[in-house]
């Protein structure tokens, strides 16, 4: 009986699955480095991050749209930083599996961040 069940299953997950999301997951890891010593509030599109010195790692989500990071650290004005997407070449694997094509675009494994490194540039604030 289980051999039975072993089949559909196996085929199951071979029609449902996607390649990127599979083999790259949902999300990258990044690394942010900066010119400044000491710490700095970070905000990944609108969610805060917390408190954080450099180089900091973390996981960006893939998707179609940019992702928004904000820093800020005493003395120095906000440093914004916009990281856009590119697409990710292991959903070419999918070839003609519309399903794996639209759970890959779903989960946002077919895009990724551009750079896996980013560079913040702080400007010190002006004293009036």
């Amino acid at each position: 009986m289980k051999r039975f069940l072993f089949i559909p299953a196996l085929i199951a997950v071979l029609a449902f699955s996607s390649c990127a999301t599979i083999f790259t997951g949902s999300k990258t890891k990044v690394t942010f480095d900066s010119d400044i010593k000491g710490r700095a509030d970070l905000t990944v599109d609108g969610y805060r991050v917390g408190r954080v010195s450099f180089p900091h790692t973390m996981k960006i989500k893939g998707g179609f749209s940019e992702t928004i990071v904000k820093a800020e650290a005493e003395g120095y004005e906000p440093a914004m930083l916009m990281i856009n997407k590119k697409f990710n070449p292991v959903s070419i694997i999918n070839l003609t599996d519309i399903w794996g094509w639209g759970l890959d675009a779903i989960t946002g494994a077919m895009m990724k961040p551009e750079f896996k490194f980013y560079e913040i540039e702080f400007t010190p604030e002006e004293e009036d």
